[in-house]
């Protein structure tokens, strides 16, 4: 088949999900913004390196916003069976493009945003059907609490497209790791922007805290730079990274104890897929579509509320307190969880989602 795909930027995960499915002998046209300063959200305090896109994929990369009749004229022309856009909102001449298309080519919209009862979601949801089932015919979703907001936006149990994200196991993919070696380690890692709904000012708080409560505590490593740098930096026991690169941060993970995510809104959150197949017991914010999928209380970690620094410093302190034997248990149960998941289930089951909407 031909897939285009209409993106709001690159990053590592994305591209071993579109590489497994040009594996699979379908051929691809990306559209996406060409450099971070252009990208939304995720991508403004990232810098990754060349991903290689461009050697499975026709690239079309932007700096400024295509022009709406040129860019529905490149889809055209790449006659595709579907087309999958990244948020409804991102671009005018995705719109355009998606509102372009013939009667047959599936619209899939990638939602990942969690249902939280703001104004503006009421608006959309008062407007989706003008304005959300005017450019797809399908909701693509990372989680069930994802899949809860699309159907209040109107799509039926049948236009749900589930598992539209995953981590690249064959970065972070781990061997199993043994509790010796997990409880050896003695660190927390956090991976993420330094911005405030990824919860850096909880992280700083609950790390302080965390300390006055045991005697000999874990370090912290921080992977990711952003305008609350500050509140981490040149604290007791706080190892600043800045940003690094896919294959750096899972070298990371396998030199680390715990990986932990406090944000106070995570939509998904792809780095605790990460962590867990990395083999890590992992401290999730309850407000993370993730959550639910990849951490189970005890098991492999602990959901923890978002925003409640106390709560935060204690998990901390129960994790560092866990026996090797425990912390051995709960990396097994991770990297099991990690495999509900992969870039190649992702490609195939995307593949096979379009092929039984296309027109018989």
């Amino acid at each position: 088949m031909r897939i285009a795909f209409l993106g709001n930027g690159m990053t590592g995960y994305l591209a071993a999900q579109y590489r497994e499915l040009a594996a699979l002998g379908h051929e691809l046209l990306v559209v996406q913004p060409g450099s971070p300063d252009v990208a939304v959200g995720a991508m403004r305090d990232t810098a990754f390196d060349d991903l290689g896109v461009a050697s499975f994929a026709e690239l079309v990369s932007w700096q400024v916003e295509p022009p709406a009749d040129e860019l529905v004229e490149r889809v055209r022309r790449f006659a595709p069976d579907a087309v999958v856009m990244t948020a409804w909102n991102f671009a005018a001449s995705y719109r355009a493009v998606m509102k372009s298309l013939p009667a047959g080519v599936v619209r899939i919209l990638v939602m990942d945003n969690l249902w939280r009862a703001a104004p503006r979601q009421w608006l959309g949801r008062a407007l989706s059907r003008w304005y959300v089932h005017s450019v797809a015919d399908v909701a693509m979703v990372p989680s069930e609490r994802t899949e809860r907001y699309a159907r209040m936006l109107g799509f039926g149990p049948a236009d749900v497209i589930r598992g539209s994200l995953s981590a690249d196991l064959s970065v972070f993919g781990s061997d199993e790791r043994s509790g010796d070696e997990l409880a050896g380690r003695r660190r927390f890692l956090f991976v993420g922007r330094l911005v405030d709904h990824k919860g850096a000012d909880v992280l700083a708080a609950a790390y302080e805290r965390y300390r006055e409560l045991v005697d000999d505590p874990w370090q912290l490593d921080v992977v990711g730079l952003g305008p609350l740098d500050g509140l981490l930096r040149g604290r007791p026991g706080v190892t600043m990274h800045g940003f690094v690169q896919p294959g750096g941060v899972a070298e990371l993970m396998r030199a680390v104890s715990c990986c932990v995510v406090p944000s106070h809104i995570e939509p998904y959150g792809v780095v605790v897929h990460e962590a867990a197949a990395s083999g890590l017991p992992v401290l999730c914010t309850d407000f993370a579509g993730v959550a639910a999928g990849m951490v189970q209380d005890h098991a492999n970690g602990w959901i923890v509320p978002a925003g409640d620094v106390e709560a935060w410093a204690v998990a901390m302190a129960r994790m560092s307190s866990c026996s090797a034997e425990t912390l051995e248990g709960m990396s097994r149960v991770s990297r099991a969880l990690a495999t509900r998941v992969t870039p190649q289930i992702w490609a195939l089951n995307l593949a096979e989602q379009i092929g039984r909407r296309r027109p018989s």
